[in-house]
């Protein structure tokens, strides 16, 4: 199981892998969005140790995207998403007049939307 933490290779992000009282949790240090192994497992079909080793190994071999919500010059939330349009679409939608959306690799390479 790929518990503890792993660390984009530009320093922005780190990962973290945990499991407190039997829920795998998975999140970005420092953010409020964060996954649960049980829920991976459901949309993947795969057990939870399956599902959880297949998230962490397409986010950081930069399969996923990362979508970072920045209010500000201050980074408010990092999250993978499956939709960075539809991410767009809600902060222009929903969020305040300075926030921005960026996405982004786990490398930190830019993902144009």
């Amino acid at each position: 199981m790929p518990i503890g933490e792993y660390t984009s290779p530009d320093g922005q992000l780190r990962l973290l892998v945990i499991c407190p009282d039997g829920d795998w949790t998975l999140g970005f240090d420092g953010f409020p969005w964060h996954t649960h192994g049980s829920i991976l497992a459901s949309l993947s079909g795969k057990d939870e140790e399956a599902a959880i080793s297949d998230f962490v190994t397409d986010l950081t071999s930069g399969k996923s995207i990362i979508a970072m919500k920045r209010i500000g010059d201050s980074v408010a939330d990092a999250w993978v998403t499956d939709d960075p349009a539809d991410d767009v679409l809600s902060s222009r939608q929903y969020g305040p007049g300075d926030e921005t959306m960026e996405f982004r690799r786990w490398d930190g390479s830019a993902v144009e939307v």
